[in-house]
């Protein structure tokens, strides 16, 4: 993937995910294994060796030091982003190019580091979830 150009957004979208990698990683495993079972379930989550993404309401993600927030871009609902940036390209055309990339969607465009992941495949967080996590991810 060629490097893009971001740009401030005027106005931050409303976080539905967070975005964990190194040292805030296990303070945000921490925050959440210290939530009810239930609570966790209304999460969900995707791991690559270098970082962690929950998804879930606003009202429900852990706020961390050093994490930062995602959501589906609203001219373009099956694009995640960063909640404060956007890429200087047409939303619309940038998630089919982006999508047909990947095979499937929702997909996560980030910025740094940059990378595509889809997101198709969260799980939902459980106590032995992030057992896991805790052990293998980040």
């Amino acid at each position: 993937m060629s490097v893009l150009a971001w740009t401030a957004r005027e106005a931050a979208l409303a976080p539905q995910g967070l975005v964990s990698t190194g040292a805030a990683t296990p303070r945000l495993l921490a925050a959440l294994a210290r939530r009810e079972p239930a609570e966790l379930a209304r999460l969900s989550a995707v791991a690559t060796r270098s970082l962690l993404i929950v998804l879930g309401a606003n009202e429900l993600l852990p706020w961390i030091d050093g994490v930062r927030y995602c959501a589906p871009e609203p001219a373009a609902p099956q694009l995640w982003l960063p909640t404060h940036l956007a890429p200087g390209l047409p939303m619309d055309l940038l998630q089919s190019n982006l999508v047909a990339r990947a095979g499937r969607s929702p997909v996560l465009l980030w910025n740094e580091p940059e990378l595509l992941l889809p997101l198709d495949q969260a799980m939902a967080l459980t106590p032995a979830l992030l057992d896991w996590l805790s052990r293998e991810c980040c």
